[in-house]
């Protein structure tokens, strides 16, 4: 087993981390997962500072052991950003076919550098980044506070320039990986599989790396570390655990798939790629202009919440990765770190 500061620090019972999976992972499916000896990762992209200070302190009151926060690196859009009716007409004509009602949304997300002093005034002890890079300023100011840093990234180019900055560790995306891709430099590409993406990302770094994408078992974490990679960030596997709590269209939908290939890339929820479950919005939104992110994604929140609070899955984000057909349902995270500490250790090479 490697010795690098993912085992040293974070006391890991198997390799792996549980994903931070933004408007899924609260502070009860961190604490379970840390609990259970993963580290636990709270998806904190989305969440106002105010809230993201109540989850830190309710994973901080139930565990002392590490734990991650992820954030989404992004630029700041204003009230006064010009959504032009013309571009955004056939999202108003969903809303209207949906039942729901139509309003441009009066913020779209909030500051990165609001939520960025928050996490530097709490120190988690890892902090995770997507959608873009930080400086190596920030970078310091982490590890000021004892903070490690986890870099995403799509490629071997971004990988270096995470390194370049101080990261502590790169988690190394595939294309195969359910929700958004965290890549930064070419923002239209979709990236590689994990399997073509571990090897690049470790020619050309030093620092450990992170497997994320498509991994549901214990099998496939022992192939990604055959590879080179040190640990394996699993998202989908955890996602119909009894401590998610997602929606039952949600659950549903994704407990009746059988194969990888009912997912695909999509810019239509949110303005930036991310894999989903197809439905009928990702399918019309194909035909349409789509604004970046958060614009796009707050957008279309309120019609995913709308349609999905009345059972409706067509018109909602239903994030997952191409391994979804291997969901187990309705099992607690330590179970399911149980299974994959069995299936590790019952792995044979041929």
């Amino acid at each position: 087993m490697a010795t690098n500061w993912l085992f040293t620090e974070l006391k890991l019972r198997i390799p792996v981390i549980q994903a931070p999976m933004a408007g899924v992972s609260s502070s009860s499916m961190v604490v379970a997962a840390s609990k259970a000896g993963i580290l636990g990762s709270l998806g904190g992209g989305m969440m106002q500072p105010e809230v993201l200070r109540k989850e830190i302190e309710a994973i901080r009151n139930q565990t002392d052991r590490p734990f991650n926060i992820n954030l989404f690196v992004i630029d700041n859009y204003e009230q006064g950003f010009d959504v032009r009716t013309k571009d955004i007409q056939w999202l108003k004509d969903y809303y209207k076919q949906e039942g729901v009602e139509f309003n441009l949304p009066k913020s779209f997300a909030p500051k990165f550098q609001d939520q960025f002093e928050t996490l530097l005034e709490l120190a988690p002890p890892v902090a995770s980044f997507a959608f873009g890079i930080l400086s190596a300023e920030q970078v310091d100011a982490c590890h000021e506070r004892g903070i490690r840093v986890i870099g995403t990234a799509t490629s071997g180019e971004e990988a270096v320039a995470w390194e370049k900055v101080g990261a502590d560790a790169i988690c190394a995306q595939g294309t195969e990986a359910g929700g958004h891709r965290g890549n930064f430099i070419n923002l239209d590409d979709p990236g590689l599989g994990l399997f073509a993406l571990i090897p690049e990302i470790k020619r050309q770094v030093k620092i450990p790396v992170i497997a994320a994408g498509g991994i549901m078992s214990g099998q496939g974490i022992v192939a990604s570390r055959l590879l080179g990679a040190d640990v394996a960030q699993l998202g989908t596997y955890f996602l119909a655990s009894t401590e998610a709590g997602i929606p039952s269209g949600y659950l549903k939908s994704l407990a009746g798939q059988k194969s990888g290939s009912n997912t695909s890339l999509t810019k239509g929820f949110s303005g930036r790629y991310a894999r989903g479950i197809v439905n009928k919005f990702m399918n019309t939104s194909k035909e349409h202009s789509i604004y970046p992110y958060p614009i796009q994604n707050a957008l279309t929140q309120p019609l995913r919440k709308a349609t999905l609070a009345k059972g409706d899955a067509e018109s909602y984000s239903l994030w997952s990765g191409q391994g979804l057909y291997q969901v187990k349902e309705g099992e607690s995270i330590s179970d399911l770190v149980d299974s994959l500490e069995r299936e590790i250790s019952q792995t044979k090479l041929p």
